[in-house]
């Protein structure tokens, strides 16, 4: 089973795609983004308290109240996912908004099960191993946390057994002319962001 969290910034039309055949958790005002679209969740997760009233009598039988303030609303949702036994977690409506949630938000990507997506890019942690297909020219960019040791092949600009640290020198790399991007990350923690997006060549 594959679950689907929302988040509380605001949605995308691909939020119809992407709930499809999912378990769908919204944390907390989550809910109210769902709606918006006419998508009701299985669950809504938090300490509600900014779901509005509206949304939270219509859903009031799916509401599940976790005052733990040592965990986000979103940290709850992919508790209650792993629980139910989603072996796949996306989470939409995470980015955005205050800094301090975001990046907050961006730690559930070193769960392996877990991956977020914005407008612009899935992003997903990678542990040991990880191959990327894409057409040529498609952006991807590597964030360490705070360091890593990082190969790459298949790439426009390629490493090996090179440190990475937070910072400028990982991001904006672009898949090359095979289409396949080989990245192994053999010590640290290590981020992959893949945008859906090409970059334009003059």
């Amino acid at each position: 089973m594959k679950a689907l969290i929302i988040g509380n910034r605001p949605l995308t039309k691909n939020i119809i795609e992407l709930s499809k055949n999912k378990l769908i958790v919204a944390a907390d005002g989550g809910a109210d983004r769902l709606l918006e679209y006419e998508i009701l969740p299985d669950k809504v997760i938090g300490d509600l308290d900014s779901i509005s009233d509206k949304t939270a009598t219509k859903l009031e039988d799916w509401l599940i109240l976790n005052k733990d303030i040592q965990k986000t609303d979103l940290e709850k949702a992919v508790d209650y996912a792993i629980e139910r036994g989603a072996k796949g977690i996306e989470i939409v409506g995470w980015s955005g908004g205050r800094i301090d949630h975001t990046m907050a938000a961006l730690g559930l990507a070193f769960n392996p099960k877990v991956e977020l997506i914005d407008d612009n890019f899935t992003v997903k942690v990678i542990s040991n191993l990880e191959t990327i297909i894409g057409k040529e020219n498609t952006l991807f960019s590597l964030i360490a946390i705070p360091e890593a040791r990082v190969s790459i092949e298949g790439a426009k600009w390629n490493l090996k057994h090179e440190k990475l640290k937070m910072g400028g020198r990982g991001i904006h790399n672009e898949i090359g002319i095979s289409g396949k991007v080989t990245i192994e990350c053999h010590s640290g923690n290590l981020l992959l962001l893949k945008g859906n997006f090409l970059l334009p060549h003059d």
